[in-house]
Parts: structure tokens; C-alpha cells; sequence
């Protein structure tokens, strides 16, 4: 029994001893399942990982490349930018005065100006390889007739010659004429501002001058290009608040140009300001005439004097055979009376002056596109008439009916026949001036026959209308050109400037 029992209790010994083991190796077992899901859950994020770095790493090899491939380029083509509103910035009355050589002056002052203040502030850049970009933005004819009112220039044919050597002098510099209309200007300048600004190749921008509240906008809508951070759209208004953050962020790119006193707005900007008295006048034009220069009565400025203009003078008395000298058999007889009368009566006197030939014009606008020139209404019995031979006869030679001469002769594919009256070639140019020349606003032919902008304008309603392109045309006349080139003002164009 003892024996018996001793098996028993080893028997169970070794059960629970079995038991004991498998839940080791089951436990080994869930622990080793455990551990693998995690190693391949390691696995995949060291592969994501390393996937990850090679992307990030050629982003930033290539953000370094564009980093310094930008560096490179916005080093090699530096420069800085001017934009100055010409009718308010005015030049020195003796600039103006000389012409073309005033314009040349200025422009290389400026230049040396611009220069000199761009070394000073940035005196570790090689400012020497900047170029300098002028644009002066203003309306040359008002202008040009104000400077002549106040004496400054005698004719504004000078004002022209000083605008086009500006332009010369320096192979950046621009003189704008934005045509009549405050805002034109105006909204050329903000624009300019608008696209250079953003430029990393733009390194200053000299802005002038400080007379104008309506350029203190300018700064705020700018404020929509160069956000700072935290900066709400509805919160750029003229506030102190959004000055502050614009002043901060880019004061050390803007310089003004201050003339004459600055306007307090521009002030509290707190930008840098320099001035050129050398080059731009410090006070407002004169209400009179200056003791300079005396003005001449105003005239409509030509490039060549046309003939048209010119007052035909008298022809003086030279008779083609001289007056019969008394003999000395007749001398007691004769008195210088008879002498007188006599040869008076040998020769007709015709003091009649001869009429000067017409030359032959188109008109364009202050823009040099061309105008037509009104036609008067058609003769209802002329269209009747017109419209009998067009049916009878078919459709008319423009060139011939209306020039009188055709280069196609017998070849031409129209009808010449007989020319058409007056009243009919009225007729045949309307209907000529219906189809769009070829050359349209920029056609300087004065034999054309065709049409070179709508008759109606903006006003137009046709929406397939020739001449769709020229609906936004000044359809104003501003100047006569003449066959040789020449051109001549309209007074009463002048007129309406003054």
C-alpha cells in the first residue's frame, strides 16, 4: 500500500508538473506571436521611415539648389526701380527750358542721383552693377500747354524734345505720356508698383512725389502681397495698426521722392525720404509768366510747317519792261506826269493774291490712331440712283468711282463705267467705310477708302461687329498728318486742354 501510494503521488506530481509545461510553451508560444507582429509592425515603420528621410532629403537638395539657383539670378540682374508722377514732380524750369538737351541732363542727374543715395544705403552691395529702371508717368500735352502758359518754354515742341532725349540719355529710362485723366497716371504708377515690388531682383523702389493722398492707398493695398503673419483682410484699412506692420516689414525698400513739402500722410508712413533740388523744382508752378523766358502766343505744334497755314503775301510790283524814258527832243514837252501815265498804261497790274494748294490730311487721335472724318447724311435720291446702277450694273470699283484710278485697269473684277456723281460716290463711301481696312487705326494711307475704327464707339450693340477692337478708341481728333509725314495740331483740340 505504502509502494502504491508513493506511485500516486509521483503520478500526480508529474501531471501537474505536465501541466505546469504546457502552459510555458503556450505562453512562449503567444509571447513569440506577440513579438513578431510587433518586429513587422517595426519593420514597416522603419521602411516608412527610411522612405520618409530620402523624400525629405531630396526636397531639401532640391530647395537648396532653387535657393541658390534664386540667389544667383536675383544677384546677376539687380537693380532699382524709379517711378515718378511727372505732373507733380516737375524738373527745374531750366531743364525744361533747354529741349533736348534739358531732357539729357536730367536724365543722366538722375541716374548719378540715384546712384549716390543707392551706395549710401547699401554700402556693402556692389550697387555699381545695379541698373537703374526710371519711368516718368504723366500727361505730356497738359503739361507742355501749362509750362508754355507760365513762360517756362516757349513751345511745347520743347517739352516733346525734353521727353524723348529722357528717354535716350539712359537705356532704362522711360517718359510716359498716360494721355489727359488724373487716374490714367495714377493707375499706370500703382500698377508699375504692384508688379516690382514683388521682385526679388528689385532692390529698392524710389517713389515720387509725396503731393498726392490718393498714392497713400497704394501702400495698403500692397499689404495683400506681402502678408505678414496673423494679417486679416478685413483688417487692412488706413489704420495705425496696418501702417505699422507695413512700415516694419518694408521701409528699408522704399525711398520717397519728396519735391515740395510732403503731405502729412506720407510722413507718418515713416519711410526714408531724399531729395534732388538740382534736378526737381521746390515750389508750385508760377500763376504768371516768369521774366525768364517771355512767352509767345500759343500755336499748335508742328513738325513742319504746312503750307496750308501760311498767309499768301502780296507780290510786289516788278513791271517786265521798264518805263519808257522821255527823249530829249520831247523832254520841254513831257513831264514826269505823262511819263507816269504812260507807262501805267503799258502794263495791268494783278495783285490778286494766289491761292495756296491744298494738301491732302488724315486725322488720328492724341494716341496716333487713326480717325475718320465724319461723312455728311446721303441724298435719298442719290441712294435711289445708286441703287438702280448697282443692280443694272453690278457692284462698283472703290478705287476708281472714289480716287479715280485703279492699279487692276481692264483687269479689275468691278465695275468703272461711267464715275458715279457727287451724290453717288457719298453713297459708295459709306459703304466703303463699312468693311475694315487691313491696317485699321494704324493705316496711313490717305487714298484709303475703307474703315479704320466703329462709328459708334463704346456705344456699339452689334456683337459681331468689324471692328470689335476699337470700341474702346478715342474717337477725339487730335492732330492733321499731312503726305510727307508731317503733322499738325487741331486748335481746337489745344483748346479744350487749356
Amino acid at each position: 500500500m505504502n509502494g502504491h501510494t508513493s506511485y500516486a503521488d509521483r503520478l500526480e506530481l508529474f501531471r501537474k508538473n505536465d501541466a505546469e509545461r504546457d502552459a510555458l510553451v503556450a505562453e512562449v508560444v503567444r509571447n513569440y506571436e506577440e513579438l513578431s507582429l510587433k518586429y513587422a509592425e517595426k519593420c514597416d515603420d522603419y521602411c516608412n521611415e527610411v522612405e520618409s528621410r530620402r523624400m525629405w532629403q531630396s526636397k531639401a537638395t532640391q530647395s537648396e539648389r532653387a535657393l541658390v539657383e534664386h540667389r544667383q539670378a536675383s544677384g546677376s540682374n539687380a537693380f532699382a526701380l524709379a517711378v515718378i508722377d511727372g505732373d507733380g514732380a516737375l524738373f527745374n524750369d531750366f531743364l525744361w527750358a533747354l529741349g533736348k538737351d534739358g531732357g539729357a541732363e536730367a536724365a543722366h542727374q538722375l541716374h548719378a542721383e540715384i546712384k549716390n543715395h543707392l551706395k549710401t544705403t547699401y554700402p556693402e552691395a556692389h550697387v555699381d552693377d545695379w541698373s537703374i529702371v526710371v519711368q516718368v508717368v504723366l500727361n505730356l500735352q497738359g503739361l507742355a500747354t501749362k509750362l508754355q502758359a507760365c513762360g517756362i518754354v516757349s513751345n511745347p515742341n520743347e517739352v516733346f524734345a525734353f521727353g524723348r532725349a529722357f528717354g535716350l540719355a539712359q537705356p532704362l529710362f522711360s517718359f510716359i505720356d498716360a494721355g489727359m485723366g488724373k487716374e490714367r497716371a495714377d493707375h499706370k504708377i500703382r500698377e508699375t508698383l504692384r508688379l516690382f515690388l514683388p521682385n526679388a531682383q528689385c532692390k529698392h523702389v524710389f517713389f515720387g512725389p509725396c503731393l498726392d493722398n490718393g498714392y497713400l492707398v497704394v501702400s495698403i493695398s500692397l499689404k495683400n502681397h506681402f502678408p505678414s503673419t496673423r494679417v486679416i483682410e478685413h483688417q487692412l484699412t488706413l489704420s495705425h495698426k496696418v501702417l505699422e506692420r507695413y512700415r516694419r516689414d518694408y521701409a528699408s525698400r522704399i525711398t520717397l521722392i519728396e519735391t515740395r513739402a510732403a503731405e502729412p500722410g506720407f510722413v507718418e508712413l515713416g519711410f526714408n525720404m531724399v531729395r534732388f533740388p538740382s534736378i526737381f523744382r521746390s515750389d508750385n508752378l508760377p500763376s504768371k509768366p516768369s521774366n525768364t523766358i517771355s512767352p509767345t502766343p500759343f500755336a499748335p505744334p508742328v513738325r513742319a510747317i504746312s503750307t496750308s497755314q501760311m498767309q499768301p503775301s502780296t507780290a510786289p510790283f516788278v513791271p517786265k519792261s521798264a518805263s519808257p524814258a522821255p527823249s530829249s527832243d520831247s523832254a520841254s514837252s513831257s513831264s514826269w506826269a505823262t511819263v507816269g501815265k504812260s507807262g501805267m498804261t503799258a502794263k495791268t497790274l494783278n495783285i490778286a493774291s494766289k491761292k495756296a494748294p491744298v494738301r491732302k490730311f488724315i486725322l488720328v487721335n492724341v494716341h496716333d490712331e487713326r480717325v475718320d472724318a465724319e461723312l455728311p447724311r446721303c441724298d435719298p435720291g442719290a441712294e435711289k440712283r445708286f441703287g438702280d446702277r448697282l443692280k443694272s450694273s453690278g457692284k462698283f470699283c472703290n478705287n476708281f468711282h472714289l480716287t479715280g484710278k485703279c492699279q487692276s485697269g481692264e483687269y479689275c473684277d468691278y465695275n468703272h463705267g461711267e464715275r458715279l456723281t457727287p451724290g453717288e460716290q457719298l453713297v459708295l463711301k459709306h459703304k466703303a467705310r463699312s468693311r475694315s481696312c487691313p491696317g485699321k487705326e494704324y493705316c496711313r494711307d490717305l487714298g484709303c477708302t475703307f474703315g479704320h475704327h466703329c462709328k459708334f464707339g463704346k456705344a456699339c450693340y452689334m456683337p459681331d461687329c468689324w471692328f470689335d477692337s476699337s470700341h474702346g478708341m478715342d474717337l477725339q481728333p487730335a492732330k492733321r498728318v499731312y503726305e510727307d509725314g508731317s503733322e499738325e495740331w487741331i486748335s481746337a483740340y489745344l483748346e479744350k486742354l487749356r
